[in-house]
Formats: structure tokens, sequence, C-alpha cells
């Protein structure tokens, strides 16, 4: 394979890896949206309740727990943490340590061998990236999957024992 078959192969490759991290973030949106909403009812509830026994806010405790660890999941997925390569004329933080000027030269300058090496470590980066981003999603899914059950029995809880009609404000 010479280096502009192996260039074309590091280009389908990046996108494909970008693909994979725009996927990962539109996964994450309705997990956002789910959380936030068991999350919010939750506490409305929990506040509305006249007395809680202690059985009551094991169950608070567990379902809170568990999506408050899910929105940590989704923080890791929307701000991934990341090495810097300052070094790269194609990665957005080697293009953004350098000025224009710089980024500039560096372009005028490059080569083919030289740009397949920075593309290959771009691959290696965004690599890691969607690597981590899913890792993030799964846990965060799972989160949430594992709230959903102690968050229905919380709300048969509240709704069976304490009065529908005060919490509801009817």
């Amino acid at each position: 394979m010479d280096i502009n078959e192996k260039i074309e192969l590091l280009e389908k490759n990046l996108a494909r890896q970008l693909e994979w991290i725009r996927a990962a973030d539109t996964k994450i949106a309705p997990v956002i949206f789910i959380t936030t909403f068991l999350l919010g009812t939750s506490v409305a509830f929990i506040s509305m309740a006249p007395e809680l026994s202690g059985f009551t806010i094991s169950f608070a405790i567990i379902c809170i727990g568990m999506l408050l660890y899910t929105l940590f999941n989704i923080i890791m997925v929307n701000f991934p943490r990341i090495a810097r390569n300052d070094e790269s004329s194609i990665f957005f933080e080697g293009v953004r340590a350098t000025d224009y000027a710089g980024f500039e030269k560096k372009i005028a300058s490059m080569t083919r061998e030289t740009y397949f090496h920075d593309l290959a470590n771009t691959c290696y980066e965004n690599a890691l990236i969607a690597s981590v981003k899913f890792g993030y999603v799964k846990k965060a899914m799972l989160g949430l999957f594992f709230a959903i059950i102690p968050w229905v029995v919380l709300v048969y809880i509240i709704f069976t024992y304490y009065p529908v009609k005060e919490l509801l404000g009817k």
C-alpha cells in the first residue's frame, strides 16, 4: 500500500470516527431529558409529602443517587478529557495551540509523509475520544435503567401512603 492509499484509508477512518463521536452525543440527548425529568419529579414528590418514613427515604436516596450518577456520566460524555496534541496541524488542539502565521507555515511546509503521520495521530486521538464517550454513554444508560426501578417504587409509595389530592394541590 503506497502513502496515498494509506492517507485515503486514514481519512475515511477519521470521518467514520467523527460520526461515532457525533453518535455518542446524539444517544445521550434522550437520557438527559429522562434523567432530569425523573430527578425533578422525585424531588417534587418528596418535598410535598407531609412526612417520610425510613423506607421512603431509602428508596429516595437510591433513586436520586442513581440519577446523580447518571448526570455525572452525561457530563463526562459532553466534556471528555483528552490529551493535548499541540504539534498537530489537523487536530483542533494543535491548531489552537499556534497562531495563524505558525499554522500557515506548518501547512505550507507539510509533506505527504508528515500529513500521513499527523492524520494517523489524529485518528488515534479521535478513537480514544469515541471510546471514552461511549464508555460514559453506557454507564449513563445503565445508571438510568437502575434508577427507574426505585423511582417507580418511590412514586408508588408516595402516592399510596400519602393523600394524592393534597400532593397535587387539588
